[in-house]
C-alpha cells in the first residue's frame, strides 16, 4: 500500500492511503446534464433527482448523494408524513422549509425506512449530511424543550454508519458534534472557511480572522479523533472574481484542506480551480 504525507496544522502525518483521499472536489446540485465538467473532480456531491453519478463512478470520480438530516423542505414528497407525524419544529425561510426533531423515533423510521433507500437508489458511493445545524440550534435556542438533541444527531450518524458501513460520508458544518461523530464520517466540510456570500444581497464578503480560527480549531479537534477523515471546504465567490477565488483555494490548501469555490445556489460548475 502506497505511503502518503501532508502537513496539517504544523504537523506531518503518513498513513496509507485510504479510500476517501482526494484532492479535488465539486458540489452541484443543478438538473443539467455536467458530466464531462465534473468529471474532472475526484469527488462530487450531487442532488437527489440531479446528475446521473452512473457514468460519473465509470470514470472514477466518488459520487455522494445529498441528504437532509435535520429538515424537510416544504415541497418534499416526505413533507406529509412528517407533519402529521409532528416532527416539525420551526419553519426555516431561507429554504422554505422545516426543521424536524431529530431525536424522535418517527424520524428516524422515515430515515431508514424511506428517505435513505430513495436517496441512494441510483446508485452513489456515499451520503452527504447536511441541515445537523439546525436541529442543534434548536437545543441552544431551548435548552430544556430539545434536551438530547445534540446526542440525538450522534447516534444518528452511527446508526447511519453501521446500516451503510461501505458507504462514504460525509458532515457539513455541525461544529458542536464533530468531535463526537468525526469517527464515523470519512469527510468533514466547512462552509465559508474565506468567502461568502449574503443569500438576500448577493454582497460577498471576507470571512474575519476570527472565525476563520474558530473552523480550523474544530477541524483540528476532529481529526485528534480521525486521522483519516479528509476535511473539505467550500466558500461563495462570484466566478469572475478569480481574485479572491485563487485566495479562497490558497487558504485551504494551507491547512491541508480539498476546496471548492461556487455560488450559493450550487447549480453551475466551476472548473477553474488555481494550479496548488
Amino acid at each position: 500500500m502506497a505511503l502518503i504525507s501532508f502537513s496539517l496544522f504544523g504537523s506531518t502525518f503518513a498513513f496509507g492511503k485510504s479510500k476517501n483521499q482526494v484532492s479535488t472536489w465539486s458540489c452541484y446540485y443543478g438538473q443539467q446534464d455536467k458530466t464531462e465538467e465534473l468529471a474532472r473532480f475526484d469527488l462530487v456531491v450531487l442532488a437527489v433527482g440531479g446528475q446521473n453519478p452512473v457514468p460519473l463512478r465509470k470514470a472514477g470520480v466518488k459520487c455522494l448523494v445529498y441528504l437532509s438530516l435535520g429538515e424537510v423542505h416544504a415541497d418534499s414528497p416526505y413533507y406529509a408524513e412528517a407533519a402529521k407525524s409532528g416532527l416539525l419544529v420551526r419553519y426555516n425561510e431561507n429554504w422554505n422549509s422545516w426543521v424536524v426533531d431529530i431525536r424522535r423515533p418517527e424520524w428516524k423510521k422515515m430515515l431508514f425506512e424511506q428517505i435513505l433507500p430513495d436517496a441512494l437508489k441510483a446508485g452513489y458511493d456515499g451520503l452527504f449530511f447536511d441541515t445537523l445545524d439546525s436541529p442543534i440550534d434548536m437545543q441552544r435556542r431551548d435548552p430544556d424543550t430539545y434536551k438530547g438533541t445534540e446526542r440525538s444527531s450522534v447516534e444518528l450518524i452511527k446508526e447511519i454508519r453501521k446500516h451503510y458501513p461501505k458507504l462514504l460520508l460525509c458532515q457539513n458544518r455541525g461544529f458542536e458534534i464533530i468531535q463526537r461523530s468525526g469517527p464515523y464520517v470519512d469527510y468533514f466540510l466547512i462552509e465559508g472557511l474565506s468567502s461568502s456570500i449574503d443569500i438576500g444581497t448577493q454582497v460577498r464578503s471576507d470571512v474575519t480572522e476570527k472565525d476563520r480560527d474558530f473552523l480550523i480549531s474544530k477541524a483540528r479537534a476532529a481529526l485528534k479523533n480521525n486521522r483519516k477523515l479528509v476535511v473539505l471546504s467550500l466558500d461563495y465567490v462570484p466566478f469572475d472574481d478569480v481574485k479572491n477565488i485563487d485566495k479562497a483555494y490558497d487558504f485551504s490548501r494551507k491547512q491541508g484542506f480539498v476546496p471548492y469555490v461556487s455560488t450559493p445556489e450550487l447549480n453551475q460548475v466551476n472548473t477553474y480551480a488555481p494550479a496548488p
